[in-house]
């Protein structure tokens, strides 16, 4: 389950987005079609994130019920035919964000908790989980001592397996301090402590790129070259935007996708694509709606995914932009049985995954979990 909030943090600012009119490639004439291939017997769960590397795809999120208070991890591997569901290192908690390098190489990270008393569960702390192709084990970061209410919130894995941890901590005086962690592809290495003032307020999704070189989003976007963070100059009429998801197709072709706060909309789908010289806005439709990841299909098309809270928009909840017949981006995709939509992800063969929940919210929370494959 899952309120309808963007996953790192409420946004902030109200403002109209004034667009340009970006088109990318039309849509094929072929008729693209989902299949449901969610966990059965997955009630009072929701998939945060879905990846997929070297053959293994994985989805993560949580679940809650009345034996799994205040929420319990959950971690599927796809077999080819369903899901799987490993035994967790930790017993309650959830799973927020996921990196996939190899079939032995898996990260995910999020928070557990633990039960203070008789009844009560304390804030939780950072959860870092590694998958080594038999088992997740927890791995410990080195937070400094006496560091408080620590937290992860987004982890990569870059071409040359070492793996890239973002979060943060409250200090002695109950400030909040960023942490970026680097490790080797096992972890067996230890951890480097890296600058981690992106001059943003949250970072809510990492993409590693060669050479060190890291791009993060959560209330903007914002570049590490490996020795410090330029935030990124988007344009003016974004100033607000909340971003959740970010893909680089190339260095010269990167996507972040979010939301921006709209008087009469609530709240507006938001998509910002860099070229190679400056960051663009690219156009979506001017209705209710927010992204939280895209990814690419075999064919170099855009698939972005996210949820609407307007029934005039799309009662299930989903909110998919694809091109249409003139290269812009629009909703013309819903696939059957999914609700609100979280994460997306390409695999070899060139097909979509995405995950969230099912159809059918009542209030904002999801019934289930959902996972679909587009072909």
């Amino acid at each position: 389950m899952l309120l309808s909030l963007p996953r790192a943090a409420t946004a902030l600012a109200v403002g109209l987005t004034a667009v340009v009119a970006t088109a990318v490639s039309p849509a094929a004439a072929d008729a693209r079609t989902w299949r449901d291939v969610s966990p059965p017997d997955s009630d009072g769960s929701v998939l945060f994130d879905v990846e997929t590397a070297g053959g293994a795809t994985w989805a993560v999120g949580s679940r809650s019920d009345a034996t799994t208070r205040p929420f319990a991890p959950v971690a599927l591997r796809w077999t080819g035919t369903g899901w799987q569901a490993p035994p967790q290192p930790a017993d309650h908690g959830r799973l927020e964000e996921l990196a996939v390098g190899a079939p032995d190489q898996v990260w995910a990270v999020g928070s557990r908790n633990e039960l203070v008393g008789e009844s009560d569960w304390d804030r939780g702390r950072a959860l870092l989980q590694h998958w080594d192709g038999t088992a997740w084990s927890e791995v410990a970061l080195p937070f400094p001592d006496g560091a408080d209410a620590t937290s992860l919130s987004a982890v990569d894995v870059d071409a040359g397996g070492s793996v890239w941890v973002y979060g943060g901590y409250a200090d002695s005086a109950g400030e909040f301090v960023p942490v970026l962690f680097r490790g080797d592809a096992d972890g067996g290495g230890g951890w480097t402590r890296l600058p981690a003032n992106t001059g943003l307020n949250w970072v809510s999704q990492l993409e590693a790129r060669p050479g060190g070189v890291l791009l993060a989003v959560g209330d903007g976007v914002s570049r590490f070259d490996g020795t410090s963070w330029t935030k990124q100059s988007l344009p003016p009429a974004l100033d607000g935007a909340i971003f959740d998801g970010i893909e680089e197709r190339t260095a010269n072709d990167i996507w972040a996708v979010g939301h921006i706060r709209d008087d009469r909309l609530w709240r507006r789908p938001v998509i910002v694509r860099y070229d190679g010289r400056a960051w663009r806005t690219v156009r979506t439709p001017a209705e209710t709606g927010q992204l939280f990841d895209i990814a690419f299909d075999g064919s170099g098309r855009p698939v972005a995914v996210g949820e609407t809270m307007d029934p005039a928009v799309n009662p299930a909840g989903n909110y998919v932009l694809t091109p249409g017949p003139q290269g812009f981006l629009t909703r013309t995709e819903d696939p059957a049985g999914a609700g609100y939509l979280y994460g997306a992800a390409a695999d070899a063969a060139g097909r979509i995954w995405t995950v969230g929940g099912t159809a059918g919210a009542e209030g904002g929370i999801s019934p289930s979990a959902y996972a679909g494959i587009r072909r």
